[in-house]
């Protein structure tokens, strides 16, 4: 028998649990002497309106090691094996929360815990979870489902248009120079995950119809594995991702692919009003 467990920037939301068979371990976010489970205690909406009043940028941090203890031990007692995928360790120390965790057991348990950096966050680390699902109950091994997740990291795509550059800035992630520049000359950075850290695909004019030009060619250069499914991701508005979703259909079926709004700790970085696409290339070769 075999547990999944994430963390809860996979956003897949309060329901995720239950959806997907799976634990999702919360990290938190603060808001001054204020703090949250992201996806427990806040919801999205009610985050989303206290960010864009927000005067500083709430604060985000790892699970503490106890938060993962407790979900490896139920698993364990039910004599089951964990593989564990959580977001990047160069965004987090998530993965070392649950490492510490890992490490309060006997060997013999530990030898049934498997813990997996992912390289990723948010619609990325959903898509590795989603197999890892998939596999586990088509009744494969430890030992494959690793496999395949270890193949797919360096292959998953995202690609996010912001709103604003407001929250990099807050964040430190950005010059206050730059972000006015950037404001003044209305253009929208379109971000992406590179080696496991946020980076920056790309600067365009703050237009959608700009940015499904530039993901439409970099789909056509990029292609998608069709076996995979796609994620579309939303902060404050899901709807926001209808449009490409119409757009990129016949390269994205939409009977598999789902949207996903970003939670507490991802959006607080992004910012209300930014939207996206994650989805796995096909080899070069393939």
């Amino acid at each position: 028998m075999l547990a999944i467990v994430t963390d809860s920037t996979c956003d897949f939301g309060p329901g995720g649990e239950i959806a997907f068979g799976i634990d999702i371990v919360p990290l938190l976010v603060t808001f001054g002497t204020d703090t949250y489970r992201d996806g427990v205690d806040i919801d999205n909406e009610a985050f989303y309106a206290r960010l864009s009043h927000a005067a500083t940028l709430p604060t985000t941090s790892q699970p503490a090691p106890a938060s993962f203890q407790a979900v490896f031990r139920r698993r364990l007692n039910e004599g089951k094996h964990i593989v564990c995928i959580l977001l990047s360790s160069s965004l987090s120390g998530t993965c070392q929360s649950a490492e510490t965790a890992k490490s309060a057991f006997t060997e013999a348990e530990q030898a049934r815990i498997t813990i997996i950096d992912s390289r990723h966050a948010t619609g990325n680390l959903a898509l590795l979870v989603l197999e890892a699902c998939s596999m586990r109950d088509q009744g494969a091994s430890v030992k494959d489902i690793c496999g395949r997740i270890a193949a797919m990291i360096p292959k998953i795509r995202l690609y996010a248009a912001l709103d604003t550059l407001k929250y990099l800035r807050m964040g430190g992630r950005l010059s206050a120079a730059a972000a006015a520049a950037g404001g003044i000359l209305k253009i929208s950075p379109v971000v992406t995950l590179l080696d496991g850290k946020a980076a920056v695909a790309a600067k365009i004019r703050k237009n959608p119809n700009d940015f499904r030009k530039w993901l439409r060619e970099r789909l056509l250069n990029e292609l998608p594995d069709p076996q995979f499914p796609a994620v579309y991701i939303s902060t404050s508005d899901a709807a926001m991702t209808a449009p490409l979703q119409e757009e990129f259909r016949y390269l994205l079926p939409p009977d598999k692919s789902m949207r996903l709004s970003l939670g507490a700790v991802i959006g607080t970085h992004a910012g209300p009003g930014a939207y996206g696409l994650c989805y796995v290339a096909k080899a070069k070769n393939g």
